[in-house]
Parts: C-alpha cells; sequence; structure tokens
C-alpha cells in the first residue's frame, strides 16, 4: 500500500502540471488570437490605421474574456479543493494543541450529554419514599432493570424529574455481598430502601454534579476531579438540583472528549 505522503506528494507534482499546461495553453491560443486579429485587420485594404486597430482590439476584447473565464475555472476545479484540505489541516494541527482543559471549555453539556426523556435512557421513577420498598433489589432493580437492559448505573427520579440517586452496579454488588454474608433469606428479601437508607452508601448514591444547559463540560470535569465519588452530572434546567433534570453526563463522556 503506498505512503500516504507520497501519495500527496504526489497529487501536488501533478496539480503543478495541470496548472502549468493550462497557462502555456491559454497563453498560445492568446498568442494565436492576436496574430489573426492583426492579419485579418491587415487583409482589410479599405481600412486605415484607426479601424484596423479597433478590429484588432473588438477581436481580443470578445477572445481574451473567454480564455480567461475558461482558465479561471480550471484552475479553481483542479485547486478548491487542495485549498479546501489545507484549511481544514491547520484547523485540525490547531485543535490538536489546545490542552484537554481547553478543549472542554469548547464543548457545550447539551452537544454530549445523554436525554434523559430519550427511549434509550434508562431510568427509575419514584412517585414517593415509600415506593423503594415495593422494588426487590437482586430481582427488580439487578435483574430486571440493569441486567436485562446492559446498563450499569441507574438514575431515580421523582414524579418532577428532579433527579434523587444514581445507582452504580459495582456498588449494589458490594452491598448484596454483605447481605449474602447475613443469610439468604436476608438477600432475596433485600429491598431499594434497605440501599438507599445504607449510611455509607448515601453520600455516594447522592454525589452527582448539577450544572445548567449554559454550562461548558469543563465545569462537569471540574466538578468529579472536586469529589471523588462524582462519576455523573446531570443538567437541569435552571442548574438547580430542585429542577427538572433533562441532560445527563457519565464521566466516560467526559473521558471520551478529553482524549479526542
Amino acid at each position: 500500500m503506498p505512503d500516504k505522503s507520497q501519495s500527496s506528494d504526489a497529487e501536488v507534482i501533478a496539480r503543478s502540471k495541470i496548472g502549468q499546461h493550462v497557462t502555456y495553453f491559454a497563453l498560445g491560443i492568446t498568442a494565436m488570437f492576436g496574430l489573426v486579429a492583426i492579419l485579418v485587420s491587415i487583409s482589410i485594404k479599405d481600412a486605415d490605421a484607426k479601424e484596423r486597430f479597433g478590429y484588432v482590439k473588438d477581436i481580443l476584447a470578445i477572445v481574451l474574456p473567454l480564455v480567461g473565464t475558461w482558465v479561471g475555472t480550471v484552475l479553481a476545479f483542479y485547486f478548491s479543493r487542495e485549498n479546501f484540505v489545507a484549511a481544514a489541516q491547520q484547523t485540525t494541527d490547531l485543535v490538536s494543541k489546545l490542552t484537554p482543559e481547553q478543549r472542554l471549555q469548547s464543548i457545550a453539556v447539551t452537544e454530549v450529554m445523554l436525554d434523559m426523556y430519550a427511549s434509550t435512557t434508562t431510568k427509575l421513577v419514584l412517585t414517593s419514599a415509600n415506593d423503594a420498598e415495593k422494588f426487590k433489589l437482586k430481582k427488580d432493580i439487578v435483574s430486571e432493570i440493569l441486567e436485562k437492559q446492559n446498563r450499569n448505573r441507574l438514575p431515580i427520579v421523582d414524579d418532577a424529574g428532579r433527579i434523587l440517586f444514581v445507582l452504580h452496579r459495582s456498588i449494589i454488588d458490594q452491598f448484596l455481598v454483605k447481605c449474602a454474608e447475613t443469610g439468604g433469606a436476608l438477600l432475596a428479601d433485600a429491598t431499594l430502601k434497605d440501599l438507599l437508607e445504607a449510611e455509607n452508601l448515601k453520600t455516594i448514591f447522592q454525589a452527582f454534579a448539577i450544572v445548567g444547559r449554559n454550562s461548558k463540560l469543563i465545569t462537569v470535569k471540574e466538578a468529579m476531579d472536586g469529589n471523588p465519588n462524582c462519576s455523573d452530572a446531570f443538567v437541569t434546567e435552571d442548574g438547580t438540583k430542585g429542577s427538572k433534570a433533562v441532560g445527563w453526563i457519565t464521566n466516560e463522556v467526559v473521558r471520551e472528549k478529553i482524549l479526542t
């Protein structure tokens, strides 16, 4: 397979030759029509010098714009793509020189967030505090939601769409292991309420960040860097926890944008 740089060099050489040929051809055509115009004017015996010059000027005035337009069209066709590629490469080079923080400062959270109300976004709605007791942790949360929908995180919102908790599969598994150590019956009976009321886990489930629609991705990164338990951020309508969550950004999204 030919090297990409060699292919690019060959293309530049080919374009250069095309440019030379078109230029030489245009000069030749111009000279030829100029000579023809002079010969035509000389052949008109009854015309004086001023009239003959007028004939030459009229012929060239008709021909030269046509030749010039044709040359410009051909050169533009062959060289406009090269200029575009060069401009795109310059832009790419500038972006690659930006630090990760500078790149994140230019990315709006609304560009990368997951829509909380999209059909592909899995979440659990609790209409009241007592609802958490209705969900068996292993059967309803792990098996029926996380495993069946191939998810590792589960946002929990209230009936107004306000974010309450974010459950991570790894934390749930740790909790279930501890339940198993105390007896099989307790493991099967463990509810979502039991998990949410665990004092050592509640702060983790509520360690998410809240940002507004006009925020940049750097704000999310700074929030996550400032809290080792924070792996998620939610975009709300007014940038406060008490309003409806419209978007969700994970630490994986932030990491992906840093690396690209």
